[in-house]
């Protein structure tokens, strides 16, 4: 998907975070602000893994309820969903995160979940889409945990922001 389009309403399981337990969807629960979907498939690398969701774990803190951020794992290689459950819990607590879900899908192709309609090449590193308002604003694929990528997923936030961005939603009759 594109920068501009819609973000699609999926449901994958939250093994870690405040929906923990659910399969709430990140965009209809949380569409308001900004959001972080940060996929990543059949190639986890744990290590670059755990620095992305430390600095988006810290982004969130900064940002309070302006941004909410979902880590969704779609790692189709050996799939067992109580492990991954298990594995995700396990990651939340080591790195002691308060505000950054752990969700995963059984693959990005999955249709009972609609991880399909994400559109996500489960074979890159990973997949960051930044949505404000439902909308895709910025996407970024293959980005490495590094300071540099730290501060312009940081400053992509900022600059999709908007003037109006801290006024409440609408009340709709």
């Amino acid at each position: 998907l594109n920068i501009g389009e819609d973000q699609p309403s999926f449901a994958p399981y939250h093994a870690f975070g405040p929906d923990k337990g659910t399969q709430t969807c990140p965009v209809c629960k949380y569409g308001r602000y900004h959001g972080i979907l940060y996929f990543v498939g059949n190639n986890p690398d744990w290590t670059a893994i755990k620095s992305w969701l430390q600095f988006l774990e810290k982004e969130s803190e900064k940002r309070e309820q302006y941004l909410k951020v979902y880590f969704v794992l779609g790692n189709d290689k050996d799939y067992n969903k109580m492990e991954r459950q298990q594995q995700l819990e396990k990651s939340g607590n080591e790195l002691q995160l308060k505000n950054t879900a752990l969700t995963f899908v059984p693959s990005f192709s999955d249709k009972k979940t609609e991880a399909y309609l994400n559109k996500i090449n489960s074979n890159v590193e990973n997949t960051f889409i930044i949505y404000k308002h439902r909308t895709i604003a910025d996407k970024y694929i293959n980005l490495k945990p590094t300071p540099e990528n730290f501060t312009m997923l940081s400053r992509a936030l900022d600059k999709t922001q908007g003037a109006y961005f801290n006024l409440p939603e609408p009340n709709h009759e």
